[in-house]
């Protein structure tokens, strides 16, 4: 089969392929080499984006583990709902979003236990470290 364009629609058809070549299609995800972060029974393993709680391994989305493993980098420290969407989200960041981190905050206590992550009243979450 033969398409054949006329010479509007040939410059719209090179414009568009010029768009698309231009994308980047895939985007690259770095992986830490890092070691396991290890708590008082539980392990994340970064590499392998694995969590164990008591060496029972606990199955989290991609969601779940980046905000567990972010928070549990920077454990102690309290980081607002914004911080923790822009550092584990590709995307812009805008109010409403906000929400995806409540509801992972609140689907990892259910599978960890509610005191893995504890609320800073007026400001933001932290990753209990002495859980």
């Amino acid at each position: 089969m033969v398409l054949t364009f006329s010479n509007s629609e040939e410059y719209i058809i090179d414009k568009i392929m010029t768009v698309l070549s231009d994308e980047q299609v895939m985007e690259r995800v770095y992986v830490p080499a890092e070691p396991a972060l290890k708590f008082q029974g539980m392990e994340i393993h970064p590499r392998r984006r694995q969590v164990y709680l008591n060496d029972q391994e606990v199955e989290l989305t991609t969601r779940e583990f980046d905000v567990l493993y972010y928070l549990a980098q920077h454990a102690g420290q309290v980081l607002t709902a914004r911080q923790i969407y822009e550092a584990v989200s590709s995307e812009n960041a805008v109010a409403c979003d906000y929400h995806n981190i409540e509801s992972s905050i609140y689907s990892i206590r259910k599978k960890l236990g509610r005191y893995v992550i504890l609320t800073v009243r007026g400001y933001g979450y932290k990753f209990n470290q002495d859980i």
